[in-house]
């Protein structure tokens, strides 16, 4: 059996020995500022790997599918085609400069899809055409989907103009 001398000589050279001995060597303020600084570069690189690459024109595409004016088009159209226009972060950042220009000052800045995109993201915006309505000879109208291309989400519709 152990005697208590010898269990006492055990912790000394164990694990927590050696955790008492960098103790003394080391200010415990920068070890705790160390593990902060780490956990703040863990989050940080965990948070830019999430949002990735932005989505595909075709992926934006599919998403904008997910739109109420969307799928009430593709039910009731005899046909449809869809463009895509790709925005990125600095254009976004310089159409919401010139909607601060005096021209649009008695505008609301909601008024502007490209001020809810959120900053340095960049978005697609998806314009679908639906034809023949109420059948082929028919007219028909636009619906503008905006999809924010970091996350996939929608982030805007809106019901354009009718045409012949």
């Amino acid at each position: 059996m152990n005697s208590p001398s010898s269990i006492n000589s055990v912790k000394a050279s164990g694990p927590l020995h050696n955790i008492g001995a960098l103790h003394l060597g080391i200010n415990s303020e920068k070890v705790l500022i160390f593990i902060v600084i780490a956990a703040m570069i863990s989050m940080s690189a965990a948070s830019h790997v999430a949002l990735g690459d932005p989505i595909t024109r075709e992926e934006a595409i599919e998403r904008s599918k997910d739109s109420e004016l969307v799928k009430e088009g593709l039910a009731l159209a005899h046909a449809s085609s869809s463009e895509a226009n790709y925005y990125n972060s600095s254009t976004l950042e310089h159409l919401r400069k010139w909607h601060s220009d005096e021209l649009f000052e008695n505008v609301s800045r909601e008024d502007f899809w490209e001020e809810r995109v959120p900053r340095g993201h960049t978005a697609w915006e998806i314009i679908w055409g639906f034809m023949g309505v109420n059948g082929p000879s028919a007219q028909g109208y636009v619906v503008i989907v905006i999809v924010d291309a970091e996350r996939g989400w929608i982030i805007f519709e809106t019901l354009g103009g009718q045409y012949l």
